[in-house]
């Protein structure tokens, strides 16, 4: 298991940042979830993602599980980060 922890920078966060985040989440074969402390969200879910609501200036955790979970929690993390 892998773990990474971004700040989210956008000012807004919609059901289309959700879909890229799905996006980019279906290329690796681990398990990834979003973490804020009290809401889990996982990345290949798109249901799952607009539940976390993501907001500017807070803090949340990759966790990534599988075959590519250091890769795939260092580019989910610096991907948001990059939104």
């Amino acid at each position: 298991m892998d773990k990474f922890t971004f700040v989210y920078h956008k000012d807004t966060y919609n059901a289309y940042d959700a879909q890229r985040i799905v996006f980019e989440a279906a290329k690796f074969k681990s398990e990834i979830i979003f973490e804020d402390g009290t809401k889990r969200g996982n990345a290949k879910s798109i249901i799952g993602l607009l539940s976390m609501k993501f907001l500017k200036g807070d803090q949340y955790t990759v966790i990534a599980e599988g075959p590519d979970s250091l890769a795939a929690a260092r580019a989910m993390a610096d991907f948001i980060s990059s939104l």
